[in-house]
């Protein structure tokens, strides 16, 4: 009788020596995933070739639990479940992402599945997000994957690409992630996906405060928040950060 071969036999691959290139418009989009499901886009973007110009040109990609299990530090039986969930996540959620004439919207897949007993993921990106994600010439960042997947948080990774994506030249900073940017209060909730309920005081203590926190402790990056207020609200927030290693993350 043949067998089916698992990824539980197969050599895992080590999803952190990757890169994640992306649109800074992407970077700065709006919509929410929770962690696993951050972790398993970051992945799938990490695995696209970058140099393909043809925007429509398709790419079929696979993600197994093995090697998300080895890249995010979890039990590989966690692993399989993760994958499990994030499908319905990776193909319902919508990204909104600024443009000249308004925002544009999409999906991030055309089509996802998870393979039941192989543990693994088979998807395409949707046509309409690859032109944020492949051929790119300007405009663009790019990170580590193995910086961010030690992040706990998804507002953590997300603040975190945001920050790359507005950081200077790495020429003019001796190779190390470094800038500035100001951002309002109501659009970074929106870039983060945090929840309208949020009032500032939980925004500030269980947003912003974790996620400084972590960037120190995972990334080693120092990051100051100034509270910009018109009148009495805190309207804007400037962001400015520095890593205290070189991280190679580039941004054009």
């Amino acid at each position: 009788e043949k067998k089916i071969q698992t990824n539980e036999a197969a050599e895992s691959r080590d999803l952190c020596e990757n890169s994640v290139t992306k649109s800074n418009s992407l970077a700065r989009g709006y919509y929410r995933f929770n962690l696993v499901e951050k972790r398993v886009m970051e992945s799938l973007i990490s695995q696209l070739n970058p140099q393909i110009r043809d925007e429509f040109q398709l790419q079929k990609l696979e993600l197994r639990a093995i090697d998300y299990a080895k890249a995010f530090d979890v039990p590989e039986k966690h692993a399989y479940r993760d994958l499990d969930k994030a499908v319905s996540g990776l193909m319902h959620r919508v990204f909104s992402v600024a443009h000249p004439k308004g925002r544009e919207e999409f999906t991030l897949m055309s089509n996802a599945q998870y393979l039941e007993g192989e543990g693994r993921i088979t998807c395409s990106f949707n046509s309409y997000v690859t032109p944020h994600l492949v051929g790119l010439k300007q405009r663009f960042s790019k990170y580590p994957l193995r910086v961010a997947a030690n992040f706990k948080s998804s507002y953590t990774w997300r603040l975190y690409e945001i920050l790359v994506s507005w950081a200077q030249d790495p020429k003019f900073t001796d190779g190390i992630l470094a800038g500035w940017c100001t951002i309002e209060v109501d659009d970074l909730r929106q870039m983060l996906g945090v929840p309208e309920s949020y009032p500032w005081g939980i925004f500030d203590k269980q947003v912003l405060k974790v996620a400084r926190s972590e960037l120190l402790e995972k990334a080693s990056i120092e990051m100051e928040v100034e509270r910009i207020k018109t009148g009495r609200k805190i309207t804007h927030l400037k962001f400015t950060f520095a890593a205290m290693e070189k991280l190679n993350a580039l941004v054009e």
